[in-house]
């Protein structure tokens, strides 16, 4: 929890809270009438110009701006409406269970993954901890916009897998008082407690791909190390979902990370849970000047030809679920940074008793955040604590360790200092908005200048045949 200093600096609360929690919708209702209860309007009007000001343009961004379209933006009005309904609704339960939910600004529609109310239902708290649970697995977006009266209601829902990228405004309740604020494919704020924040994306590739790259063979062109941090938020993503927390240990390809797994391990043997038809397929023999730059980056990039490149992905994302599913059981993961898993269920012990004196460097994934230094002391649990020390005693490595009630931790060791590089409230950054993120993710991989230098002009082809590449595939004219 932040303090009042620290509120006053960020000037980022949503709302002024009094000394006790919401747990239930009669609760709800009676606080929402409080007026202790105010919305922060400076937060809403910031939002509001993000979403329906002009993107930024700049000689690396303005490639992505004709493959990532502005949808259906809220009003004012409608946008701090739509936030206020889903942070209370995440407060509730229904049989004991929190909800989630995930709601999309769009107009009715009448297709084959639809389904359309014949009245349609009220925009409140309550409708969305009715349905909440019923469209939690697989996960449905609830459609909501105004009627003529300028009302919003809820028209009904469509399945969230049904596209590729969305572009309308778009909000997911991911647990009580957290939810995440997305328009044109990606997220862009959150409110998390009691304080509403900007989402800054940057924080965790500056803090992964370090260790990341540091993996890489010689002949592996950078992108691979982008596709290496996207597959991992999306296995911590899955992992998070399933609800039983859970430690992933991502290790070089070496067998150091074993002195610090207690044997003996029940559940070791290895995989890569990859289906055949979606591994590395071979280079053309004919290399002749008429194969294109699309058709060397997808070769190089271990991925199938232009025509099975969505396929390829979704096929990727399959693994990550696969591999995620095995966090559930008790104890750690391990794979390598290419998604092989050694072992799972496996129990950490510790080699240096160092890292319980080491600071925590502790960064979080919004704009204008300050890094503070914390003692180890401060994890709470044995869990965070343990994926802390396995990253302390196994410098190479990353460690993400989620809660039960959804928070999910980075670890790595800092390579400048004697200090355990910490990466708070992870599950903001995660891949919730599906290939939309990972793409915004290329977006701010390129803007971070891993395509600058003069030695990567080939890279820079590389990068600009794949904005080809998505404007055809996205249908993106």
């Amino acid at each position: 929890m932040y303090t009042a200093r620290l509120f006053t600096e960020y000037r980022e609360i949503l709302w002024i809270w009094p000394t006790f929690c919401v747990c239930s919708c009669q609760r709800i209702s009676c606080f929402m009438a409080t007026p202790a209860f105010q919305l922060n309007h400076q937060f809403i009007d910031q939002l509001w110009e993000m979403i329906t000001s002009p993107l930024e343009t700049s000689a690396n961004t303005s490639l992505f701006h004709s493959v990532f379209l502005k949808g259906n933006a809220p009003t004012l009005n409608h946008l701090a409406l739509i936030i206020e309904v889903a942070y209370w609704a995440s407060f509730a339960t229904e049989e004991g269970n929190s909800v989630t939910a995930s709601l999309i600004l769009r107009q009715s529609e009448h297709t084959s993954d639809t389904f359309h109310f014949d009245n349609p239902l009220e925009f409140s708290a309550k409708t969305l901890v009715k349905l909440g649970p019923a469209l939690e697995n697989p996960k449905a977006d609830i459609g909501v916009w105004p009627d003529a009266n300028g009302i919003l209601k809820i028209w009904g829902f469509t399945s969230a897998s049904s596209e590729l990228i969305k572009s309308d405004f778009w909000v997911q309740i991911l647990g009580p008082g957290r939810i995440l604020i997305l328009y044109s494919g990606r997220s862009i704020a959150a409110v998390t407690g009691n304080q509403a924040v900007f989402i800054d994306q940057k924080t965790g590739l500056q803090s992964m791909l370090p260790k990341i790259a540091a993996q890489a063979k010689s002949s592996d062109i950078k992108l691979l190390n982008l596709l290496r941090y996207n597959a991992i938020l999306k296995i911590a993503q899955q992992m998070r979902a399933h609800g039983r927390g859970g430690t992933i240990l991502v290790v070089p390809e070496n067998k150091n990370w074993m002195q610090s797994i207690k044997a003996p391990i029940k559940y070791t043997g290895g995989a890569n849970f990859l289906d055949a038809e979606s591994k590395p397929m071979p280079m053309p023999l004919d290399d002749h000047a008429g194969l294109d730059q699309i058709t060397h980056l997808i070769d190089e990039m271990n991925l199938p030809h232009q025509k099975d490149w969505i396929r390829s992905w979704q096929q990727v994302q399959q693994q990550c679920n696969r591999i995620a599913r095995l966090t559930a059981v008790d104890g750690a993961l391990v794979m390598n940074f290419d998604r092989y898993v050694y072992c799972f269920g496996a129990n950490i012990q510790a080699l240096n008793i160092k890292a319980s004196s080491s600071h925590l460097r502790i960064v979080e994934p919004f704009e204008n955040h300050i890094e503070t230094l914390g003692p180890f002391a401060i994890l709470g649990g044995t869990r965070h604590q343990s994926a802390a020390q396995f990253a302390y005693d196994q410098p190479g490595s990353i460690t993400i360790a989620a809660s039960q009630d959804g928070n999910v931790t980075f670890f790595s060791r800092d390579d400048q200092a004697d200090h355990i590089l910490t990466l708070q409230q992870a599950e903001l950054i995660l891949l919730h908005e599906g290939l939309g993120g990972s793409l915004w993710n290329l977006s701010v991989f390129t803007e971070l200048g891993w395509f600058e230098r003069e030695d990567e002009k080939k890279d820079k082809n590389y990068l600009s045949a794949v904005i080809r590449w998505m404007k055809t595939t996205l249908h993106r004219e």
